[in-house]
């Protein structure tokens, strides 16, 4: 489902959802950790020191080594501060979208409960018309 969400993103504004680089003194993989905790809050402390190469990240508290200020961006502030969403697309797209990117899988919504979510409206159209307005009227890039 994260996979899913990165897609849906990238679909929605044209641009790759994190796109992490390396820094003065971090890397490439401690940007990413920080993009995805600008955007989702902060991560869990069981799953930030639970990795097997979470001392090369994280502190004892769960907290980036190198990285000591982050930017939080919440989505909904990204899609209409960044890409003009008006409010009410943003928080909607955001309200199906956030799930997904749980950083605990098992938090998750699996494919068939997104399915279900309101968002896509499919209680009403079984045949992907509706599916299809929703990505247009988020000013997929082509």
């Amino acid at each position: 489902m994260w996979s899913f969400a990165c897609t849906a993103f990238e679909l929605a504004t044209g641009d790759m959802l994190f796109a992490p680089k390396d820094g003065n003194g971090y890397g490439e993989d401690e940007d990413h950790l920080a993009l995805m905790m600008e955007l989702l809050g902060k991560m869990p402390r069981k799953i930030a020191t639970g990795g097997a190469r979470s001392k090369d990240y994280f502190d004892r508290h769960g907290d980036l080594k190198r990285i000591i200020r982050l930017k939080y961006w919440p989505l909904e502030r990204l899609l209409t501060d960044k890409y003009k969403f008006l409010e009410a697309e943003a928080r909607e797209f955001a309200d199906f979208f956030c799930p997904m990117l749980a950083f605990a899988p098992e938090r998750r919504p699996t494919a068939q409960q997104c399915l279900q979510h309101p968002w896509l409206n499919l209680g009403t159209q079984n045949n992907g018309d509706h599916i299809e307005a929703q990505m247009r009227n988020l000013h997929i890039k082509g």
